[in-house]
């Protein structure tokens, strides 16, 4: 009786990884997602509190399925105990007119251990969910986790 119980229980873990592999999977398929930061310019540029440091994660996305119509970002959790992310509405990456392959979205977080010393997020990753719609197929949720690549730079196009 516990051999069959252990055999269920592997079985379920199994496929659960499966799954999350196969959702990894569609989604580096549909769209390629970079992640940059930059930190507030002066304390309490965003918030008004002057002993709250913050900043913002740029989610940089480009769509390699044309179907694709928008990402839907419904949570984002840094992997930094110090980071914290408030999203109190979705974010919307859309890619609406069919030329258009590019776009990106932002979202603040603020640090809030007073006493971290963050200069540098360089490598530290995200966690992020939430969904992809496309043209005449069914949504796909996904849960992803991206390496924040670089400092975010303004670029003149």
């Amino acid at each position: 009786m516990m051999t069959i119980a252990i055999l269920i229980i592997l079985f379920l873990g199994i496929c659960f990884f499966w799954k999350k592999k196969q959702q990894k999977q569609r989604f580096n398929r549909s769209v390629g997602m970079t992640v940059s930061y930059m930190f507030q310019e002066r304390p309490g540029q965003y918030s008004g509190d002057r002993n709250v440091r913050s900043g913002v994660f740029i989610f940089k996305a480009e769509r390699s399925d044309d179907r694709l119509k928008n990402i839907v970002i419904r949570k984002v959790r840094p992997l930094h105990s110090a980071l914290d992310v408030n999203l109190e509405q979705i974010l919307v990456i859309p890619f609406e007119r069919e030329g258009n392959r590019r776009s990106d979205v932002s979202v603040r977080f603020k640090v809030n251990k007073r006493t971290a010393k963050i200069e540098d997020l360089t490598g530290r990753r995200v966690n992020v969910s939430g969904v992809l719609n496309f043209e005449e197929r069914r949504p796909e949720s996904f849960t992803t986790t991206l390496s924040i690549t670089d400092l975010y730079k303004k670029t003149e196009a």
